[in-house]
């Protein structure tokens, strides 16, 4: 019944436009974790969406996407944490972009991603595209309220990327915030320089990154400041060897707070993978620290 409600939904989104697609995507997890010095806990998780799109005879473009996030996640590669329950179907307005002649037009009645931080809104509509050479986007308000802006401008010349992004509605404070980041590749190495400047940070933050491979095995460092006033780099470090190979992907972390992070990743194929991680050290008392493990299905 599903599949005949499916198609009959797919026949009516194609009438009277040159080509238009629905497809359904996801990912679903079984995880078992364990938080500071909790005991073990299992958690299941479904993330499904559904996206549309259509082509239209005057060369434009539509796509629009929603979904249905249900139970708890490990996110065991990035926070290194257990996330909040889940509430079911999505009830914030539809992120709707157009595309038209290299550009595309975003717009979000309830506030797009801010472009130098992810973590905030920023104004409900933008801009992206290339001209000269310069990839650039924007985000702006149109309520009729004081201007509420975000930008990203990224450039690339040989072996030398760089990327400028900046807004004044950072954090809850709405300040000035700019970001610099220029890239150097040299074969297998990478070295990476970063300023950024937020008006409710005390000084500056810089950073230099170091990466390179050798065969299977990737070394990066990281030396930054931390942005409070007498700040040196090197005071804020990340140490992480990466190993690769078929199926088995694995890395450990260690950083100026003697926190270690490994991860190991194993594909199952087919869109399955298995995973392990665990967190150690984040604070003396161990409540901090975090294991997980489990199973990731995409469809």
């Amino acid at each position: 019944m599903k599949k005949v409600l499916l198609t009959t939904t797919a026949l009516v989104m194609t009438a009277g436009v040159a080509a238009a697609e629905v497809s359904i995507s996801g990912k679903t997890q079984i995880n078992v974790t364990a938080t500071g010095n909790g005991d073990n806990v299992m958690n299941t998780h479904a993330d499904i969406n559904m996206a549309l799109s259509g082509t239209y005879d005057n060369g434009m473009t539509m796509s629009t996407s929603f979904g249905v996030d249900l139970g708890r996640e490990a996110d065991y590669n990035d926070d290194f944490q257990l996330d909040a329950a889940e509430g079911g179907a999505q009830t914030s307005a539809p992120n709707m972009t157009i595309g038209y002649a290299g550009y595309t037009f975003t717009a979000d009645g309830e506030g797009l991603d801010n472009l130098y931080d992810d973590g905030n809104t920023s104004g409900q509509f933008g801009v992206a595209g290339s001209m000269g050479g310069v990839d650039f986007a924007l985000t702006t308000n149109v309520d009729g309220g004081d201007s509420v802006n975000s930008y990203k401008l990224a450039y690339a010349t040989g072996d030398i990327t760089a990327t400028v992004t900046g807004t004044n509605d950072h954090t809850a404070a709405s300040v000035d915030a700019t970001k610099i980041v220029v890239a150097y590749a040299m074969g297998d190495s990478t070295i990476t320089l970063t300023s950024d400047d937020a008006d409710d940070t005390a000084d500056t933050i810089t950073k230099i990154g170091v990466s390179t491979s050798i065969d299977a095995l990737t070394f990066s460092y990281t030396a930054a400041s931390n942005g409070t006033a007498g700040s040196d780099v090197g005071d804020d470090w990340d140490a992480t060897v990466k190993y690769s190979a078929g199926a088995l992907g694995a890395s450990y972390t260690l950083d100026e707070d003697d926190r270690g992070r490994l991860v190991v990743d194993y594909d199952l194929g087919g869109g399955a993978s298995a995973f392990a991680t665990m967190q150690a050290g984040a604070a003396k008392d161990g409540s901090g620290d975090f294991t997980a493990m489990g199973i990731n299905f995409k469809f």
